[in-house]
């Protein structure tokens, strides 16, 4: 079975912060998409897609499938999927990848890595050859 690639959905957000919100001492879990316009302080964990506006500013770490960022985040990045830094984006903190784009004008203050590139490349491999494995011993 082919397990289908995730793709970043920004366009229909099943969670939306406001810019005249502020969220203190919290912790988000979500499971589908989520866009940030106003003010989190607090960790985030979302299984989806994640937007912060221009106006949207977090501080806390972050753990998501796909971050698009326009605005301000204060704190660590870790992201499976693709990261997209608009012009406008302003991060403070390190950074951990599978993939990234940085428009001209973004602003980065902190380590970058794309570690999970060479995590998932393994993983690929190793189920390859387990593939393989298998195969040979349903041949034998």
């Amino acid at each position: 079975m082919i397990k289908q690639k995730k793709q970043a959905t920004y366009d229909k957000p099943s969670t939306i912060i406001g810019k005249d919100t502020i969220l203190e001492n919290s912790t988000l879990k979500s499971k589908s998409s989520v866009q940030i316009n106003g003010k989190y302080y607090g960790d985030m964990k979302v299984e989806a897609s994640l937007a912060i506006g221009e106006t949207g500013y977090i501080k806390g770490n972050i753990e998501a499938d796909f971050l698009l960022v326009a605005g301000k985040i204060d704190g660590n990045l870790k992201i499976t999927g693709q990261l997209h830094l608009t012009k406008t984006a302003k991060i403070t903190g390190d950074i951990n990848t599978a993939s990234i784009i940085i428009d001209e004008g973004a602003h980065i203050d902190g380590k970058c890595s794309m570690s999970n590139v060479k995590n998932n490349v393994n993983q690929i491999v190793n189920n390859k050859d387990k593939s393989i494995e298998n195969k040979n011993k349903d041949n034998k």
